[in-house]
């Protein structure tokens, strides 16, 4: 009796923490890049003219169209249609557009051009409003796009995941995944005023454009990824694109389960109290906690100010998290 053993590549621990790799690096980069501009509102305000309520609508509109228009919605059909490779190369091209609409609008090229001018009358409507900078809105339609990518390629990188790590370390690999995405944020505090500041000479489009490198990088890590994907689903002699087939009946099953609005609404109160928080808490520590412009050099405009931040959200986080395993237990 011969006994026939195939052996898939996500069998191989070394493919599958390759494929874990590739696609937590990319993430990595994308939570780098929503934070890349938080620790620069003063020097946006300055240089831009950014007040906090052009700030605040910036920040805003990274989530308006996967909100509002429900792309968030459409990115999970899409992820069902054509499966995780495609869609990781599609959130990876949105990401680095978008990313790259913002550099152009905080940079000296931006001024003076044919979008300055024409935005600067164009537009003042919701999400916008009279009076707002045209650099910020241009900034905010890039951040809108990339947006529509980070997200659609957060629940992509989860079922990747899935599909790698199913009847193995499944639930190390996801929460390595995630840990690697949140350092992103902490990288981009840390090293975004440095950058911004180099030379002597501020500009925030600086550390704008080293995201954008990075995106690059991450979506070549998607590229690589993509390979890998399609030689694993010609092992298994699967279809990825048809293994979930959408039908618009399941959008009314996940909408009367209770389970479902129950863990939106956590989801809403957690990172409700969390983005803005990241967003905003640099500046608070730096003007409103010493009430005058922290001077150069100072306590509150170096990095011990980011360390504490951080402090404070690991103390966050970990009070979460405790909350999560005693209800569980």
């Amino acid at each position: 009796m011969t006994e026939k053993i195939n052996k898939l590549l996500k069998d191989s621990a070394a493919a599958r923490w390759t494929a874990l790799i590739l696609l937590a690096s990319a993430m990595f980069f994308a939570y780098m890049f929503v934070d890349i501009l938080s620790p620069l509102q003063a020097m946006l305000q300055e240089t831009h003219g950014w007040d906090p309520t052009a700030y605040g609508t910036y920040q805003g509109s990274e989530t308006f169209l996967n909100v509002f228009v429900f792309f968030l919605i459409f990115a999970g059909i899409i992820l069902d249609k054509i499966g995780v490779r495609y869609t990781a190369l599609l959130s990876g091209a949105l990401m680095v557009i978008g990313a790259y609409i913002k550099y152009f609008a905080v940079s000296s090229a931006f001024s003076g051009c044919a979008a300055d001018e024409f935005l600067k009358g164009f537009w003042n409507f919701f999400p916008f409003y009279e009076g707002m900078p045209s650099s910020a809105k241009m900034a905010a339609l890039g951040f809108m796009i990339f947006g529509c990518g980070v997200e659609m390629a957060g629940i992509t990188v989860s079922k990747g995941i899935v599909k790698w790590f199913k009847g193995k370390e499944m639930a190390l690999a996801m929460g390595l995944e995630m840990a690697i995405a949140r350092i992103g944020v902490a990288a981009a505090v840390l090293v975004s005023p440095a950058i911004a500041n180099m030379g002597g000479v501020s500009d925030a489009s600086r550390s704008v454009m080293f995201c954008v490198i990075l995106l690059l990088v991450g979506f070549i890590s998607f590229c690589v990824y993509f390979f890998m994907d399609k030689k694993l689903d010609a092992q298994t002699g699967e279809a990825e694109e048809k293994d979930e087939p959408f039908k618009i009946k399941d959008i009314g099953k996940i909408l009367s389960s209770g389970g479902f609005w129950l863990v939106a609404l956590l989801c809403v109160l957690y990172y409700s109290a969390i983005f803005p928080f990241q967003k905003y808490a640099v500046n608070m520590l730096q003007c409103n906690l010493t009430f005058t412009p922290p001077a150069e050099g100072s306590f509150w405009a170096g990095n011990t100010v980011t360390i504490i931040q951080y402090c404070i959200m690991l103390v966050v986080a970990a009070t979460a998290f405790a909350f999560n395993f005693t209800s569980k237990h």
